[in-house]
């Protein structure tokens, strides 16, 4: 004979109770119930500033690598400073100048040209400098060779530096004392125009026929003088070869 079973709601019962005697009992203290209540009020402050639409990377994948390094940048000085109304034109003539040599590191998205010349609010006239990123680094080699000392105009031949270079100078101690160096002693160097020296300030010309070689003075008025024949005579001495 089998006992008959325990009804449903008896176990559930008993079940709950047990496991309700086993988990501690859980004290909150003044502290953390005015943490808590803080964080609800802030809760029901942010309501309805979250989105929930999902956050897609894909737009910040687009964005071109970031180079840490400026190896394809430059900086050209001793540009004319012009007033605001002059601005743009100064700066298609630098662009197109810059643009000669190699590509520019242009953005349609953000409107960056590769040329950038900063403006003096307080002078009311451009710097006198212009920043230019090119596409590459050997573009930027070759805008320091090729437009170092290049005359803009009569009054201004530009000089070009590697953006890093013009950051080594910006770090340069100016406060320090400056030491001048000290000369090198003097020495007399031979005079190697002597030779086109003369107290009757005549001319000389050479005469070059075959394996002889003949120099002569003239001073326009009389007929040449010979003073080297090419045989070592001086004066018509012999070497003269024929005439």
């Amino acid at each position: 004979i089998r006992p008959p079973p325990t009804p449903p709601l008896l176990t559930r019962k008993r079940s709950k109770a047990t496991t309700d005697e086993r988990r501690p009992a859980v004290t909150m203290s003044p502290s953390d119930d005015v943490a808590a209540d803080l964080l609800a009020d802030e809760a029901a402050e942010l309501d309805g500033y979250f989105s929930d639409t999902p956050l897609d990377p894909a737009p910040f994948t687009r964005y071109p690598p970031l180079r840490d390094t400026f190896d394809s940048g430059i900086v050209i000085t001793n540009l004319p400073k012009v007033p605001e109304s002059k601005l743009e034109k100064l700066t298609k003539v630098v662009t197109k100048l810059v643009g000669r040599i190699g590509p520019l590191a242009s953005r349609d998205d953000t409107g960056f040209t590769g040329v950038e010349l900063p403006f003096d609010p307080s002078t009311g006239k451009t710097c006198g400098f212009a920043f230019v990123e090119y596409a590459g680094s050997d573009s930027a080699d070759q805008a320091c060779k090729i437009l170092t000392d290049y005359k803009l105009d009569k009054n201004h031949s530009l000089s070009v530096y590697r953006y890093s270079r013009a950051v080594e100078l910006a770090d340069v101690d100016t406060e320090a004392e400056f030491a001048e160096p000290e000369p090198e002693p003097y020495r007399e160097r031979p005079d190697t125009s002597s030779w086109l020296e003369d107290p009757s300030q005549r001319d000389a010309f050479v005469v070059r026929e075959g394996k002889e070689t003949r120099v002569y003075w003239s001073d326009g008025r009389l007929d040449p003088e010979l003073d080297y024949g090419g045989g070592g005579g001086k004066k018509g001495g012999g070497g003269g070869g024929g005439g």
